[in-house]
């Protein structure tokens, strides 16, 4: 008996290489404005609502707020380059930023109505 010989395929392989040119350039550009706007926003948002939601003194909430956002600002930036796609990425940071803006606005916004 003779082995069976496979047919080779004319066809051409997949290619798993990454992105070159503008598209990987454009690919970094839009993890380092996630990374840095979002975390941006992110960390803002952290400040207000923890200040908001303290009940210390105004200058003690607001440093209560603001020295962990800092590490919410590395920790943004680190996530959106470890992200898989930088759609990912901006999910991954502006996700928890707009709920924290939000969280922030409309407790400022009732708070503000009911002293009113």
């Amino acid at each position: 008996m003779t082995p069976s010989v496979s047919r080779v395929s004319s066809r051409r392989p997949i290619s798993r290489r990454a992105p070159t040119g503008w598209r990987q350039r454009a690919g970094v550009a839009s993890r380092a404005a996630a990374g840095l706007g979002g975390g941006y926003a992110l960390a803002a948002g952290f400040t207000a609502t923890v200040a908001l939601l303290s009940s210390a003194p105004r200058e003690e909430a607001a440093y209560a707020g603001a020295v962990p956002s800092f590490l919410l600002l590395a920790g943004a930036i680190v996530w959106a380059f470890t992200a898989r796609s930088a759609a990912r990425a901006w999910l991954g940071v502006g996700l928890p930023a707009l709920a924290l803006v939000a969280a922030a606005a409309w407790w400022l916004r009732h708070s503000v109505v009911a002293t009113s």
